[in-house]
Order: C-alpha cells, then sequence, then structure tokens
C-alpha cells in the first residue's frame, strides 16, 4: 500500500517536473522513486 501511495505522490511531482519541461520520463522516474524509497527507508512492511 505504501509502493501504491508513494508512486502516486511521485507522479504528480513528476508531473509538475515535466510542466517545467523535462518531458514524459519525469513522470515515470516520478513513480519508479515514489514507490521504491519509501520501502528502502520505511523497510518491508510487516504483515
Amino acid at each position: 500500500m505504501v509502493a501504491v501511495v508513494g508512486a502516486g505522490i511521485g507522479s504528480l511531482v513528476g508531473l509538475a517536473v515535466s510542466f517545467l519541461g523535462a518531458g514524459n520520463w519525469a513522470l515515470i522516474v516520478g513513480a519508479v522513486l515514489g514507490a521504491v524509497l519509501p520501502l528502502l527507508v520505511l523497510g518491508q512492511p510487516s504483515i
């Protein structure tokens, strides 16, 4: 769940950067970083 929320927030940040002229790659990179970074920082979720 954290990865899904992080990917959503990351893609929104990527959209803002895309408007600054970085192109569509900013959306993809933002979504990937948003999904991966919370898992690296917080660790794997324990169910």
